[in-house]
Order: C-alpha cells, then sequence, then structure tokens
C-alpha cells in the first residue's frame, strides 16, 4: 500500500530537531552527548556547529559520540551498537550522558528510552532528536529543555532569591550582550540571575532548577518548558525576554508581581533611559527609509517600527533600505545595536 502524505506535513522553515538539542546538550559542561543514528548525522552536526561556533569567536566544541548505525542495523535493530556506544560514553566519566534519538532510529523503532534506563554510573536520559515528520530546530530546544527538567529534584522546599533563565540560544551571536541586558534589568529590582538552563552550566545545576522563585524563558516558544516549570515547582513564569524598548516596563512590572518588589522606581528609570537612547540618535530624525522584511521575525519589526515612530523616521517605499536585526532586539542594548546599525547604512546613502 502506498500512503500519500501531503507536504505540508513535513515543510519547515528552520533547522533540524537534533540540531536544536545538541543546541542545548552540547553546552553542558560535564556532560556526554551520544547520537544515536548514522555516523553522517554526527558529521553533518559537528561540522554545522564547529562553524556556527566559530562564528561567534567560540572555541568549545560539543562532545558528541555517534553509535554509527551501519546497513545491517538498519536491518536487524540497532540497540546493541547504542550499548556499546554507552559503555565508551561511560569510560569517560562524564556526571550525565544524554541520548539523542535520530530519524533512522525511531524508524527502526529501538527502544532508545528503555536502554536509558538501565543502571550505569551516572544518569542517562533520552532525548528525542527526529524529525522526519516535521519537528524543527525549536522543537529539539524544548525536547532537550523538557528531557533535563526530569534530572530536577523533586523537593522544591528550598528557595532562593535568584532568577532563572530558561533556553538561551547558545549560538546567538549576542547571547552573552542580551544576558548582559537582563542582568541590567533585574539590577533596577536588586535582582540577580541565577541557573543559566542551560548555558555552560554544570550538570550539578539541572538538580537545583525548582528552586528559584520566579524563571525567564528567552522567548514564548519555550512556555511548553515554563509550564512544567510551573506544575512542578509552582514557579512564575516569564514568557520571554522583552522585545525592543516597548517591552521593558511590562518585563519590570510582571517581575515586581512575580517578587513582590514595588516596580515603579524602577520602571521610572528605565524610562528615563529610553528617553536618553532616543536622544542620542536624534541625528536619525525625520530620514527617510524603508524596511527589509523579507523572512523577518514580526517581533523584530514591530520593536523596528517602534523605535522609527519614536524618532520619527519616514517609511518611504523610495526610502534607503534598512537592515533588520535576525532575533528580535532585546531590550534598551538591542535597540541601541539596531540604531547603530542603522546610522551606519545611512551614513553611506
Amino acid at each position: 500500500m502506498i500512503l500519500s502524505r501531503s507536504p505540508i506535513d513535513t515543510l519547515r522553515n528552520e533547522g533540524c530537531t537534533l540540531t536544536g538539542v545538541l543546541s542545548v546538550t552540547g553546552f553542558m559542561e560535564d556532560a556526554v552527548t551520544v547520537i544515536h543514528g548514522p555516523s553522517g548525522c554526527t558529521h553533518h552536526n559537528a561540522s554545522l556547529l564547529h562553524a556556527s561556533l566559530a562564528e561567534i569567536d567560540e572555541v568549545h566544541i560539543p562532545c558528541l559520540l555517534s553509535s554509527n548505525i551501519l546497513e545491517e542495523e538498519v536491518i536487524f535493530g540497532g540497540e546493541d551498537a547504542l550499548l556499546h556506544t554507552l559503555d565508551a560514553a561511560e569510560a569517560r566519566s562524564p556526571s550525565l550522558i544524554c541520548v539523542v534519538s535520530t530519524c533512522i532510529a525511531d524508524t527502526i523503532g529501538d527502544d532508545c528510552a528503555a536502554l536509558c534506563r538501565q543502571k550505569r554510573s551516572m544518569p542517562v536520559i533520552h532525548i528525542p532528536g527526529a524529525g522526519f515528520l516535521g519537528g524543527g530546530f525549536s522543537e529539539g530546544i524544548r525536547n532537550a529543555l523538557t528531557s533535563l527538567l526530569t534530572l530536577a529534584d523533586s523537593d522544591s522546599s528550598t528557595h532562593d532569591d535568584s532568577v532563572l533563565i530558561v533556553g538561551e540560544k547558545n549560538l546567538e551571536y549576542e547571547a552573552e550582550e542580551n544576558f548582559s541586558e537582563i542582568c541590567r534589568l533585574l539590577s533596577l529590582l536588586d535582582l540577580a540571575p541565577g541557573i543559566r538552563f542551560v548555558r555552560r552550566a554544570p550538570v550539578s545545576d539541572c538538580q537545583k532548577i525548582g528552586s528559584a522563585p520566579v524563571a525567564i524563558m528567552r522567548e514564548p516558544s519555550l512556555l511548553p518548558v515554563g509550564s512544567i516549570l510551573s506544575s512542578r515547582f509552582n514557579t512564575h513564569v516569564i514568557p520571554g525576554f522583552p522585545v525592543g524598548t516597548k517591552g521593558t516596563s511590562g518585563f519590570l512590572q510582571k517581575l515586581g508581581e512575580y517578587t513582590g518588589i514595588d516596580p515603579r522606581s524602577a520602571i521610572h528609570d528605565e524610562e528615563g533611559l529610553i528617553a536618553d537612547l532616543y536622544c542620542s540618535f536624534d541625528d536619525l530624525r525625520c530620514e527617510s527609509i524603508r524596511l527589509n522584511r523579507a523572512g523577518a521575525d514580526p517581533a523584530t519589526i514591530m520593536a523596528a517600527e517602534s523605535a522609527i515612530n519614536s524618532l520619527g523616521m519616514k517609511i518611504r517605499s523610495e526610502g534607503y533600505p534598512l537592515p533588520l536585526p535576525y532575533d528580535p532586539p532585546i531590550g534598551i542594548s538591542g535597540t541601541r545595536r539596531m540604531l547603530n546599525a542603522w546610522r551606519r547604512c545611512l551614513s553611506h546613502a
């Protein structure tokens, strides 16, 4: 029987699910990731990660092992190959082994989860990484974070005052700049960031996830992870980093509500900083411009239009074309970087 499947089921506009998983597990300091699939899956993603990390001046290369499924395993099953690779991973004495199943492993029906439950000298978790019937990079990130949450201590009686940061984009060029902006906003309420789940974090941090009273998601697509935090630990969840200058006041308001801190003084100070920001770009006022919206994130477009309105710039079809950042600008610092890029473009107009 020939099965007909609509192309809509498999189309996607982002990278592989496996790559999304590796962008999380590869940034745990003392973990090893086992990719259960053909060596090509590992080689392709290792090359991709190497190129992406080199682009952001990052020299760390994640530890990836392949079960190296061949034709024989595809026919007769690849569980023995996975067990052999798990033995090799265990010999490295990591604090955690992450097993990521690929499209081939799922297609031939290997029970990766059952093999991960076998007792070893360190925890072994299974993370679904197959995206052959849809999926995508963002789903891979969600799968990885959700699976890592199983390591969290179920006793949430111990709390600290730090704020949990969830799902930072480890391959993002401005990841540290965006984190610094969140730290700046937290400091306005005398708060501090705590665990970065997961960015250059030890495996032991995963056990303490439930201790933070508030968690900030990197972006709204991670809300399913936030829902788990809320249900398991009663964690208050902020759905995303504040986009543009319009998002910071609401962000501070929500933080104040969840922590019991009066945010009015912080919001007043933030509004003053926003006014100062736009004053420093007064030379852009009344410039005639147009935006290259092709493929842009809607949140990026909204932040750009907000900045344009604040500066009184004029959008016209014959205006000078201005670029948009790939990811939405975060807070004041992200908006400043966007405006500096526009200033450089207009200086050559």
